[in-house]
């Protein structure tokens, strides 16, 4: 056929103007190379890795009633003679019935057992003077003074830790009950305390009453470590020496102050005894807890928080 096929412009063989052509690549965009925006990357979208902690998280600060403790308990740390006096007497106020029980029943035991101890050395008296008393009878009836004065020392150094028990609860927040003062963690723990607490007062009569006053000042929280920490009775009595050490200020002035009340009441026929005893369970078991980070129960706000000491 004579007829000429069409051509496309931009064969290779047409006759048309040859497009442009850029050895170099593509033509950069006008203005020049992007630049970065002013002032830095820009930021992650909220949420990302700088998204601050969530509440509850270990950033967020502690809860309310003290640095870390639960709502309603005081902080740890240093306590004053009157804040202990205060919050023992408002313990005991608000407990008074199973205190002057309490107490009552520690005068019980101690007069049966010391009745006994006081028959015997009437025996060996009114036995000296008939003169008809042997070597043998005086030995047997010394012997049973001493086994009874033992029995009775363990059983009321047994009920001293439950006191003490009791105490605890208090500055728990719980006011203490005869169904609470038995629960404690070791019978046996509590009974070998006592002994290594009376081996202690053997030794220190031999100090020329020296170690007795150690004990009285550095020993007060022996049983408070067994009943509330849980510990053997070596290491709860050399822990409650370094307790005191560690704070013996504040401890020191508590104990003249818990000593000169119960000397006041003593003086009144011993009555007043029924009330400083149980404020001074209380009281050692604030102080106690406040030094080493254990919970105390706030007192009430208002008239019935105040005691006869003000902090």
């Amino acid at each position: 056929m004579s007829e000429n096929t069409p051509q496309s412009p931009y064969g290779p063989n047409a006759g048309g103007p040859t497009p442009p052509q850029n050895p170099a690549g593509p033509t950069p965009p006008p203005g020049g190379p992007t630049q970065p925006p002013p002032g830095g990357p820009t930021p992650p979208p909220y949420g990302g890795a700088t998204q601050p902690p969530g509440y509850g998280t270990a950033a967020q600060p502690p809860a309310y009633g003290g640095p870390g403790g639960p709502y309603g308990t005081q902080p740890s740390g240093p306590f004053g003679v009157g804040e202990a006096l205060s919050y023992g007497w408002n313990r005991f106020t608000g407990n008074w019935l199973f205190w002057v029980l309490f107490v009552l029943l520690t005068f019980a035991v101690g007069a049966i057992f010391n009745a006994g101890s006081i028959g015997d050395y009437q025996e060996i008296n009114e036995a000296a003077m008939r003169g008809d008393i042997s070597t043998g009878a005086a030995v047997g009836v010394n012997f049973g003074s001493s086994l009874l004065g033992l029995v009775g020392s363990l059983l009321s150094s047994v009920l001293g830790a439950l006191g003490i028990n009791a105490a605890l609860r208090e500055v728990s927040g719980e006011k203490a009950t005869w169904g609470t003062l038995f629960k404690v963690n070791s019978y046996g723990m509590i009974i070998l305390t006592a002994l290594l607490l009376l081996a202690a007062g053997i030794v220190g009569i031999f100090t020329c009453g020296l170690g007795l006053i150690a004990l009285a000042i550095f020993a007060p929280f022996t049983y408070h470590n067994v009943v509330d920490k849980g510990m053997n009775a070596w290491e709860a009595f050399t822990s409650s020496f370094r307790l005191v050490g560690q704070n013996f200020g504040a401890v020191f002035l508590l104990e003249l102050a818990l000593l000169g009340i119960n000397i006041v009441g003593a003086i009144l026929c011993g009555l007043g005894l029924f009330i400083t005893i149980p404020l001074s369970l209380v009281a050692l078991a604030f102080a106690f807890r406040r030094l080493t980070g254990g919970p105390v129960a706030a007192l009430p706000i208002g008239p019935a928080a105040a005691g006869p000491v003000a902090a």
